[in-house]
């Protein structure tokens, strides 16, 4: 117990903590694996036949979260169009040592039911699909070896390569920031999201998907760059 508080202590002191002079210095690439989920909240228009996207490249009106965290179609009365979906991801994120970085990646997800449908907006059966992906991110280094990373608003893009969506292409406004730990010898990282937040999931179709995910990752370091060393971990 006191060990898990500990690391949860050091998870947390990343978002608040402010970096300090003779904090861990983070750079290089890392391979990194991981597992994520979203909850999705499309919003629908009802229908008795299938209905084609009323508003294309915007989000539905009854998409989206309640302050409470649950989908806006949801209540009493109400049969909600939201889904879950699960992925993992494999790739490489970068690190510059001056607080900016890239990520390059593969994830591989599923969507099982029950999906929306199959009548009204939208309308889909369960699937398989794959992606790669693209962000730019920004990062923090403190001092007790925590981290944070959060992505470049519009630098996120993907390409569908399998599945429904195969040769569509999406983009996400904001995945929420990640904070996590540095191993004492700099070579391995983690890092999750410690709270839930929205986001929107744009697809090139015009389908717009309000989310709130969850996401975990493990980092190895694969390689330093030219005038890195594994000291530079060191205070």
């Amino acid at each position: 117990m006191n060990r898990t508080c500990a690391v949860a202590a050091l998870v947390v002191a990343a978002t608040c903590t402010t970096a300090s002079a003779d904090s861990p210095r983070l750079k290089g690439s890392y391979a990194f694996t991981g597992t994520a989920a979203c909850l999705v909240a499309p919003g629908g228009v009802p229908g008795t036949s299938p209905l084609n996207n009323p508003t294309p490249g915007v989000a539905l009106p009854n998409s989206g979260f309640k302050p409470n965290l649950q989908p806006n179609d949801s209540g009493p009365g109400l049969s909600s169009n939201a889904y879950t979906h699960s992925f993992s991801v494999e790739g490489v994120r970068t690190f510059d040592g001056h607080g900016n970085g890239t990520v390059n990646g593969t994830v591989v997800g599923i969507t099982g039911r029950p999906t929306p449908g199959p009548t009204g907006f939208p309308h889909f059966p369960p699937s398989a699909s794959a992606a790669d992906f693209h962000f730019n991110f920004t990062y923090t280094v403190n001092g007790d070896g925590s981290w944070t990373g959060t992505m470049v608003p519009g630098s996120y893009l993907e390409t569908f390569t399998a599945g429904p969506r195969a040769g569509q292409t999406a983009t996400v406004d904001a995945i929420p920031p990640v904070s996590g730990v540095i191993s004492n010898d700099g070579k391995t990282l983690i890092a999750a999201h410690v709270a839930p937040v929205p986001e929107t999931h744009t697809f090139s179709n015009g389908d717009v998907d309000p989310q709130i995910c969850h996401r975990s990752r493990v980092f190895i370091k694969i390689q330093d760059s030219d005038d890195d060393h594994d000291n530079d971990h060191d205070h």
